[in-house]
């Protein structure tokens, strides 16, 4: 069975080469992960788990938990985003419509909004 796994997926991982892909995506226990398709230099399964092999070390996956693996050209799973510090002080006290358009500094008077719905300092803020 793992035999027939792994020749299944040499056969897709090369098809997904020839197709331009950028990411190999795996589903496990309701997570997602993408991985940079060019840093993969091999996929096994051993132990029970489903083991990639990149150029930045190796990850393992449960095989019971795996949900679906796909290779796609944009990745689907994002792990977390870096706060940039002076971002964030310099759009402290900023005035966002709802659309995340940045109207004004927090220095300006409400009184010289207009009525609507607005974020200031990350709270919805209603003008009448």
């Amino acid at each position: 069975m793992k035999k027939f796994l792994l020749l299944t997926l040499s056969v897709v991982a090369s098809a997904a080469w020839a197709d331009n892909y950028s990411y190999l995506t795996v589903g496990y226990n309701s997570v997602e992960k993408s991985i940079v398709l060019e840093t993969v230099q091999k996929i096994t399964f051993a132990n029970g788990q489903m083991l990639v092999t990149t150029s930045n070390g190796t990850e393992a996956f449960p095989q019971n938990q795996l949900e679906k693996m796909f290779f796609s050209t944009v990745p689907t799973a994002i792990e977390s985003v870096q706060a940039n510090a002076s971002r964030s002080e310099q759009t402290e006290g900023a005035i966002y419509d709802l659309s995340g358009r940045r109207v004004s500094d927090a220095a300006l008077p409400a009184k010289a909004l207009k009525k609507g719905l607005y974020i200031v300092n990350g709270r919805k803020v209603v003008i009448k």
